[in-house]
């Protein structure tokens, strides 16, 4: 039944793992919950996903190991990147939110950006660093391993399309940090994608869960969003 839920753990260093992606991925289903109402604690929770997420990420290459130094620092480069980056994310969400008067407590009467080209750029550009950052766990198995190691252009390109669905995740965030109701969508798809990556890797039902419910929070949020005046536009 443990295995069911949580995926095959083999000691208490597994233990921790998955509990603290557990708790990163309860983390952000209630960061979406309170971002949908525009509470201000949404954006602290957004913080403690990616702190604990990431700290799973690092505990796991401790049980794993590297073949070499190199490949150690390299594999801790690709866990802290998504990190730093998710955290970072959390505090300037915060700080965009509170730029706009309170309605209730901690709660913004924030307006919304109307959809542009320009402001889906920001994202989808967050969404390509976290792509780029999922290849150097794959490049330093070439540095661990030499010519043994064989990088083909499909192993490359799956590791790209999976590391930028993924990215969507901190895409939307930061399309919703600048008042964009359709970067729900992107959570959505983000957390669609977790649930495929998640069976492929038999990390338990449990999980699978947390990201559906991601995704039909995003759903939530996206209608919650529809009523929220839309920015007015400048006049020259």
């Amino acid at each position: 039944m443990s295995e069911l839920l949580f995926g095959r753990m083999t000691g208490p260093f597994d233990t921790v793992i998955v509990a603290m992606s557990v708790v990163g991925t309860l983390a952000m289903c209630g960061a979406l919950a309170f971002l949908a109402r525009r509470h201000e604690l949404g954006w602290w929770l957004v913080t403690g996903s990616f702190l604990f997420s990431g700290l799973s990420t690092l505990l796991s290459l401790l049980t794993t190991g590297a073949p070499t130094p190199q490949s150690l620092i390299l594999f801790a480069i690709g866990a802290l990147i998504p990190m730093v980056l998710g955290i970072g994310l959390g505090f300037y969400g915060l700080l965009s939110f509170q730029k706009f008067p309170l309605t209730a407590p901690r709660t913004r009467g924030i307006t919304l950006h109307r959809f542009s080209a320009s402001t889906i750029l920001a994202p989808l550009a967050m969404a390509a660093v976290f792509a780029l950052a999922s290849l150097i766990p794959v490049v330093s198995l070439r540095v661990a391993y030499g010519e043994g190691m064989q990088l083909s252009l499909g192993l490359l390109l799956m590791s790209l399309i999976s590391g930028f669905l993924l990215g969507l995740l901190p895409a939307g965030l930061l399309g919703l940090a600048h008042r964009s109701r359709w970067a729900w969508l992107l959570i959505a798809v983000s957390a669609l994608a977790s649930i495929g990556a998640t069976v492929l890797t038999a990390r338990g039902s449990v999980l699978i869960f947390l990201f559906f419910a991601m995704a039909v929070l995003a759903f939530f949020g996206w209608g919650r969003w529809g009523s929220i005046p839309a920015k007015k536009p400048s006049r020259s």
